[in-house]
């Protein structure tokens, strides 16, 4: 018989599955599945709890009413005129008429230059442009008056007449009488020179000196004595002075006794005490006057003496020039005039030479020419370069009255005067007087780049300011600048705002802050920003059409958003107006459990589109 054994590998495979397959479906498999279904419904009921209490909402109303969207900036308030004024010449400043807040007029004077300079080099300018004038006309042939025209032909006959008496040689008896005379006095004239000083000449000298020398004497003596006694007169009024104060003072201290006593003070006592004190004052008077009269006898004496020693050295000097005799100077001077004088009697006397006649004919044609010259017009050259002289002349002479004009510092406008940075005695380029007209100033503001695209040239702006908090200007923006500004990499657009302060007390330097309305609706269904929500690309809003029962979401087109507000343009459903002023929006905050809520809603499959239409 044989024998058949069974090995593992040999058992039958599809057993072995069915063994295992029992195994894996085994009832305490179910037991993890069965808590995790319980822990999923554990959470999403937590979940749901969570978010209800994290939301809760508040109710708002509808309103109809307008909205402005505006922007906002401050800057500092600047005049609209403002001018740093400046001597434009030189000099030194005599005269400022201003302080600082006078108002001032457009061309009142604010400050002067000493302009002595200034105008003798306005004269010289038109002494330079009559010149220039008159060496024009010249050139011209026009420049000549009647009287050069009669004189220059009187010089042509003198020359004419002066050249025929050369040349004949021949002299008059007058003529030759009048030189013998003049030689005849200047040969006397040497002669006295030479002889030296009279008997005469030389007593009436010493007598003068002596004279001199006694004035002198006396004027000492007169002179110390008329002093000496005006020095005692003040010793005496010195002396008269102390003995009235003291009896003043007697007086005085013994009447202030008796005011202590029962009986008082009498009026005989009073009338003595005032009688002594003019006492007092008189003799102080006579005490100024004697020493005011002593000063003016030493003035006496000095003045005195030093005229007598004037005349005393005058005489000293006539008597020691008389001794002398001429000097060689003046004797050389009366022998060149003797040599004259013989020189033109021997012209008379004797026939010219060809050398006078050659001079006598050189004046005659220079009369000619001369009076040639003022006839007749110059060259094509001198003609020019006398309209050249003549314009520059004319462009000196106004550059002179201009600078003069600018030795006047004026206002430019009219205004209030700020600074004033001169005195007089300074130099002219030392400092400024500034001017601003406060009637009209401005603020330039900076816009980013978000707030610039609707603002625009005449926008109205509402203007506050920290040091008048309670103001409020209007003002209007008179630019805006075109190019950005772009500092540390913040781009920024100027905007300058134009107003006019009126009475405010608006000082320049002040912080403004401008409130620029850039759009604005009137008549607009409004509702609380925070009550719109956006859903993706859809905006909506919760209405209660009846108290009491759930909101339905209304998708809506918003338009303007400011302050709070946004404005409904129409709902999307029905593509018109369906919020009605006075609806009732319901608000929900929104809270940091906000992620649950969105947790809820992926769960339930999210929003698909407003709950409920569009209600009338």
């Amino acid at each position: 018989m044989s024998v058949t054994s069974t090995t593992p590998e040999s058992k039958p495979v599809g057993r072995r599955l069915g063994a295992k397959r029992k195994r894996r479906f085994s009832p305490w498999l179910l037991l993890p599945i069965g808590l995790v279904v319980l822990v999923a419904g554990l959470l999403i009921w937590q979940l749901t709890r969570s978010t209800t209490q994290s939301s809760p909402t508040t109710t708002a109303t509808v309103t109809k009413g307008d909205l402005a969207v505006s922007v906002t900036g401050s800057g500092t308030v600047q005049a609209q005129q403002s001018r740093s004024m400046s001597f434009e010449v030189s000099g030194t400043v005599t005269e400022v008429l201003v302080h600082v807040g006078d108002k001032v007029e457009a061309g009142q004077p604010l400050a002067h230059l000493d302009t002595s300079t200034l105008s003798l080099t306005v004269q010289q300018a038109s002494a330079n442009l009559r010149s220039a004038e008159a060496k024009l006309a010249t050139a011209q042939g026009k420049g000549a008056t009647e009287q050069d025209l009669a004189s220059a032909r009187a010089s042509l006959a003198s020359a004419q007449a002066s050249y025929e008496r050369t040349r004949k040689g021949t002299a008059t008896a007058t003529d030759v009488e009048s030189a013998r005379a003049q030689l005849a006095s200047a040969q006397a004239k040497l002669a006295e020179l030479k002889a030296g000083p009279t008997t005469q000449e030389l007593s009436a000298a010493r007598t003068t000196l002596d004279k001199a020398r006694l004035n002198l004497q006396s004027q000492r003596e007169n002179l110390a004595v008329a002093k000496a006694k005006a020095e005692s007169a003040v010793t005496t009024a010195a002396n008269n002075l102390r003995d009235a104060q003291d009896s003043y003072s007697t007086i005085y201290w013994e009447n202030r006794r008796q005011e202590g006593s029962p009986a008082g003070l009498t009026q005989s006592a009073r009338d003595q005490e005032a009688a002594a004190l003019r006492a007092v004052q008189n003799a102080e008077a006579s005490l100024a006057q004697a020493q005011a009269a002593a000063e003016q006898a030493k003035q006496d004496e000095v003045t005195g003496l030093a005229q007598a020693q004037v005349t005393l050295s005058d005489a000293q000097a006539q008597l020691e020039t008389l001794l002398k005799g001429a000097t060689a100077a003046e004797l050389a001077s009366a022998e060149a005039s003797v040599a004259s004088a013989q020189a033109s009697l021997d012209k008379l006397l004797n026939p010219a030479t060809p050398a006078d006649l050659a001079s006598a004919q050189a004046s005659l044609d220079q009369a000619r020419i001369s009076l040639e010259q003022l006839t007749s017009p110059g060259s094509t050259a001198d003609l020019a370069s006398a309209e050249a002289s003549l314009a520059q002349a004319q462009v000196q002479l106004a550059q002179a009255k201009l600078d003069l004009e600018h030795a006047t510092l004026s206002a430019p406008f009219d205004g209030v005067v700020a600074s004033v940075g001169l005195a007089a005695g300074d130099s002219a380029s030392v400092g400024t007087i500034d001017v601003v007209n406060a009637s009209r100033m401005y603020i330039e503001i900076s816009l980013s780049e978000s707030d610039i695209g609707g603002v625009q040239r005449g926008m109205p702006v509402e203007l506050t300011f920290d040091a008048v908090p309670d103001t409020t200007i209007s003002g209007t923006i008179e630019t805006v600048a075109p190019v950005a500004t772009v500092s540390q990499n913040v781009v920024t657009y100027p905007v300058r705002v134009s107003f006019a302060p009126g009475s405010a007390p608006i000082k320049v330097g002040m912080t403004a802050s401008g409130t620029i309305i850039t759009q604005q609706i009137s008549g607009a269904i409004l509702v609380p920003s925070r009550a719109v929500q956006t859903m993706g690309p859809s905006q909506m809003v919760e209405v209660r059409q009846v108290p009491g029962t759930p909101p339905v979401s209304v998708r809506v087109q918003t338009g303007l958003s400011a302050n709070g507000q946004t404005e409904i343009l129409s709902c999307v459903d029905t593509g018109s107006q369906c919020l009605r002023e006075g609806d009732t929006l319901v608000v929900t905050t929104t809270t940091s459990s906000s992620s649950s809520t969105q947790q809820r809603n992926g769960l339930g499959g999210g929003f698909g589109g407003p709950r409920g239409g569009p209600f009338p």
